[in-house]
């Protein structure tokens, strides 16, 4: 191999080949095992006997890792780049296609799904959702395309929040409570409450969590003069319903609540102090979410009915300061002004969707599953500029002939809107067949056949249409295509599984919304073109002990969606280039006791563009740039000690390294400032112990060596803002379970 991270890695494979069998021969005799993870997916697996990059983060490990949403565990998984900013935008990159670190103007190429509903919607996804973990059952990560089964927009791959449902066979109930405290932060606390009660045993249960959560803000908005500023609350909660009529019917009702409040942006600004930002006015973002779905599975005398109806809102409001910006539309609007100006922007998306399917049994020479889908959304955006007592300003103002009558909101701020409403369906048929070829040999092919459309109607109003009426502009993208999947597994013994496997993805297209910027953007982008080839190792060693597995893939990605931004700080979405994504993931799990548990996880991609990409304004990117929001090399270690005894305490430590990275193309071009992200290591500690047969005790520490690690920047109004990792925490966590 010409490529020496390539040789590195490979090297490292063989490495831990040879570690694994020296530890097979040396521990013949030995009697733990480690717990294998059901995949619920489309049909209930093994997460380890499916022939692709599939990995779980179990309940039971959240709990352990004291994890409450994605940051605190999802960046340990192969192939994962967590690019940590806003609530509602933080994005996951998975196998490095992305062309941004936050959520872009296009359909997510990572999809997101709780219990198989879908969360992105076409367009720019309204709440990329962060689930809490409590009570979670586990989270899937799916890497590669996944459209076949899962649909649009997980063309990375996709991450699936499972969460428990009610179950009737008896009481259950536990409870939760942290208090932190953040360097440069006050004191944060969480409360947690789940109970489970059977109405009628094996026939009729429900389920309810209610959870709150407070992070105190550690950046101080030297501007606004509030110390920590970005303190962040979420509340919400689930319910679930199930009801077991007869043997073979299951019916599955759960909803999910959640909100997320936050004082000011999360990001601090360069130039400042190191936790420090400033803007003439806080920034906040609030965002609502609600999801709810019913399920029926029915046995049909092997053949298995799914059928599985969903409804969701969406909700997100931002607030950006553009002060510094004030003078340019004074000077247009000649108004002068001396109150701080600011972008509102945001909307509510409302979708619908309904998946049918069937699915034989499993264990049988061929396994098959059929279905059709339909997934609909009704999504309204905003965008608004305003000032305190500017729309009153600019109706008497000379320049435009005094009242003119724009004033567009109720208390007068507002003096420039943007709307738009978006319409999007997508709709599918849908298979997938394995057949044995041999005792050995299972062959896997799939497809989808799937329409997508997005009609999308923008208004402009204010300033920028005057003295005419409201500007109204349509505009439609429209597509049809087939995404195909194949795969064969060679199960060459219990313990060692080796597959190959191809596969494509797709994602609706996205319409521009025009008049936004003063410069000219393209109509609107297609989908993408994208696929995936990888080779896969599966291996169980020192009689399950050891769990050795690898996965080599390529990627080729073409008539890309990108995310650009004009002079003027508007996003748009437009196609073009190539890019290619090659890497080695590995995850090694050693558990040779109840006492010791040893985990790694390496990832080397090399997520590059293929092609020169010129970047409207901004210049040309070269072939050979890397992608935003990835990184070359991830790292994760985590081993865990067990004392016995009691109370049995377990001490963790754990540690992650992720190498540096862009967070937008143009960082890219030569001679463009390079807003950088990544390079970093972090270090955690957490120690468990039982305080009597129900309750447990943790004490930890995150970021022990309390590094400022970037996880993604944004040139801004106000300057280059710069998500961070949060600062050194020490808290305590109580935990009972019935």
């Amino acid at each position: 191999m010409k490529n020496r991270p390539v040789a590195i890695a490979c090297r490292t494979l063989c490495t831990g080949l040879l570690l694994a069998a020296t530890l097979a021969a040396q521990a013949e005799d030995a009697t733990s095992s480690l717990d294998t993870v059901s995949v619920i997916g489309k049909r209930a697996r093994q997460a380890r006997d499916i022939a692709g990059g599939v990995s779980a983060v179990t309940g039971e490990q959240l709990e352990a890792a004291g994890a409450q949403d994605l940051a605190d565990y999802i960046q340990r998984e192969p192939g994962v780049v967590f690019n940590s900013y806003q609530p509602g935008v933080s994005h996951v990159v998975l196998r490095g296609i992305a062309t941004s670190s936050g959520n872009v103007q296009g359909q997510t190429t990572t999809g997101y799904f709780l219990n198989e509903v879908p969360l992105t919607e076409p367009g720019w996804t309204i709440v990329v959702p962060d689930i809490d973990t409590f009570d979670l059952a586990r989270v899937e990560v799916l890497r590669g395309p996944q459209g076949t089964l899962f649909g649009s927009g997980a063309m990375g791959g996709a991450i699936q929040y499972v969460a428990n449902v009610a179950d009737a066979r008896g009481f259950d109930a536990a409870a939760e409570t942290t208090i932190s405290s953040t360097k440069n932060a006050s004191v944060g606390y969480t409360g947690k409450a789940m109970v489970n009660v059977p109405i009628k045993e094996n026939l009729l249960a429900v389920r309810a969590v209610a959870e709150y959560r407070r992070d105190p803000g550690y950046l101080d908005n030297i501007g606004t003069g509030e110390k920590g500023s970005n303190t962040t609350v979420l509340s919400g909660g689930r319910f679930s319903a199930v009801l077991t009529p007869s043997r073979g019917t299951t019916l599955t009702w759960l909803s999910l609540v959640q909100k997320t409040d936050s004082d000011d942006n999360a990001y601090r600004m360069q130039g400042l102090g190191e936790l420090e930002r400033k803007t003439s006015i806080d920034e906040p973002t609030k965002t609502r979410v609600s999801v709810h779905s019913l399920r029926l599975d029915q046995d049909l005398g092997g053949t298995k009915f799914t059928a599985l109806a969903a409804t969701q809102t969406k909700k997100q409001d931002w607030v950006f300061d553009f002060t510094p910006l004030r003078s340019a539309y004074n000077s247009d609007l000649q108004l002068n002004l001396t109150n701080p100006l600011y972008i509102a922007d945001g909307g509510r998306s409302r979708s619908n969707s309904l998946e049918l399917r069937l699915a034989s049994a499993s264990g049988g020479a061929l396994e098959w599953l059929i279905g059709a889908m339909t997934f609909d959304t009704d999504k309204d955006l905003y965008e608004q500029l305003g000032a305190k007592g500017a729309a009153a300003a600019f109706d008497a103002s000379p320049a435009y002939g005094a009242g003119s009558g724009a004033v567009i909101a109720p208390d007068g701020s507002v003096f420039n809107a943007f709307y738009t409403k978006v319409k999007g369906r997508e709709s599918a048929l849908f298979g997938e067949a394995t057949y044995a070829l041999a005792p050995q040999w299972k062959l896997t092919a799939g497809g989808r056949f799937f329409h997508t459309k997005v009609d999308m109607t923008a208004t402009q109003v204010g300033f920028s249409t005057y003295p005419g009426s409201p500007i109204v502009t349509p505009s439609t993208v429209s597509e049809s295509g087939f995404n195909p999947k194949l795969s064969l597994a060679w199960q060459a013994s219990p313990d060692l599984m080796v597959y190959a496997l191809a596969s494509e993805g797709f994602r609706f297209g996205t319409p521009n919304t025009p008049g936004l910027s003063s410069y000219p953007i393209p109509a609107g982008s297609k989908s993408d073109s994208l696929r995936n080839y990888e080779l896969g190792l599966r291996s169980r060693w020192a009689g399950g002990q050891v769990l050795l597995d690898a996965t080599l893939f390529r990627i080729d990605w073409s008539d890309i969606q990108l995310r650009l931004q004009t002079p003027d700080f508007f996003n748009y979405a437009a196609n073009g280039g190539k890019a290619r994504s090659t890497g080695l993931e590995m995850s090694f799990q050693w558990k040779p006791s109840a006492t010791i548990d040893w985990q790694t996880s390496l990832t080397w991609q090399h997520a590059r563009l293929a092609d020169d990409l010129f970047i409207l304004w901004a210049g040309t990117a070269p072939k050979g740039s890397q992608l935003p929001g990835t990184a070359d090399w991830s790292i994760s270690n985590r081993v865990s000690y067990n004392f016995g005894g009691a109370h049995a305490p377990t001490l963790s430590l754990s540690h992650q390294f992720l190498s540096g990275g862009i967070s937008d193309l143009n960082s890219a071009v030569p001679g463009a400032v390079a807003n950088r992200q990544g390079n970093y290591k972090l270090f955690d500690a957490r120690l468990r112990m039982n305080v009597g047969e129900k309750t447990e005790l943790a004490l930890f520490c995150t970021n022990l060596t309390d590094k400022r690690g970037i996880t993604r920047t944004v040139a801004e109004a106000n300057g280059t803002g710069e998500g961070l990792v949060r600062p050194r925490t020490f808290g305590a966590t109580a935990s009972w379970h019935y």
